[in-house]
């Protein structure tokens, strides 16, 4: 019984990593520049469709703190890692926050959470893997950066930030179905206070496509949930960052994004390293 919740738990963390590989699809598919404008709306995204899934699934509409704190991380992380994204290039930003995410995820359920006493050197092992393996399958893309220092401040503080946005639900220790819809409605609190600060102006521009991001990755937040109620925090939030490989798979295959050979085979040896580094922590 315990292997299959274990192997549950896996599935519904690998179920995480396509739907948050693939979230950004639709928008890149519609070809608008507008990011600020696209923040807003999957945050709003996210808290309608929460809403919709809580009801669905039966989950109490509650206002938990812990949910709520979990979301507002979680937007603010977001927010941070378009500066990132901006100032570094995906090809730097995506493996520096999905490595440290990894890192600080791992960190925080195994030696704070204690999850994996007596596997730690075979988890660290795994998470070594998994950290080269994210930086090889990200860094496809040639983009020089213009503002390096402020890049590298914000992808740290983002890689820290969504590291850290299930702890709550540990410390608290909230069933899932308490903790998804606060999860949700943190998001879009969070993001509409971030909107009003910056003094949006919505354009009738690719608002179908935002809003389709946002129910994606809200399944993804669902599963990550389940996940993590099923194999902790040390094993759930590192496997997710499977979503850097989907992500890099979708620009390779879909969008044409990578011609060259040598780039080709620089993400399967890279896929091939991030899977084993996930076997790796399974055995941990």
């Amino acid at each position: 019984m315990l292997l299959l919740m274990t192997n549950l738990g896996f599935l519904a963390a690998f179920g995480t990593a396509l739907c948050w590989g693939s979230y950004m699809v639709p928008f890149k598919k519609s070809e608008s520049s507008n990011i600020i404008q696209f923040q807003t709306l999957i945050a709003v995204s996210i808290g309608f469709s929460g809403l919709i899934i809580s009801i669905i699934l039966g989950y109490p509409l509650t206002l938990n703190a812990y949910g709520l704190m979990s979301g507002a991380l979680w937007a603010i992380a977001n927010a941070i890692s378009f500066i990132a994204i901006i100032d570094l290039g995906l090809s730097r930003a995506v493996p520096l926050m999905g490595s440290l995410v990894v890192i600080f995820s791992f960190l925080w359920g195994a030696l704070f959470f204690h999850e994996m006493p007596a596997g730690l050197t075979m988890g660290f092992l795994g998470i070594g893997l998994i950290v080269a393996g994210v930086i090889l399958v990200s860094s496809t893309e040639n983009m020089e950066s213009r503002k390096i220092k402020k890049g590298l401040s914000a992808g740290i503080c983002a890689g820290l930030i969504w590291g850290s946005q299930l702890v709550p639900l540990k410390v608290g220790n909230v069933s899932t179905g308490d903790f998804f819809f606060p999860v949700c409605l943190g998001i879009l609190l969070t993001g509409l206070l971030i909107a009003a600060i910056k003094r949006i102006k919505f354009k009738n521009e690719a608002i179908a496509f935002s809003l389709t991001s946002g129910i994606i990755w809200n399944i993804g937040n669902l599963l990550s949930l389940i996940s993590l109620s099923l194999i902790g925090l040390s094993k759930a939030g590192p496997t997710s960052q499977i979503s850097s490989l989907v992500a890099v798979l979708w620009g390779l295959f879909y969008f044409k994004e990578i011609k060259e050979r040598k780039a080709k085979l620089q993400v399967l040896v890279g896929a091939f390293i991030l899977l084993a580094g996930v076997v790796t922590l399974g055995f941990a």
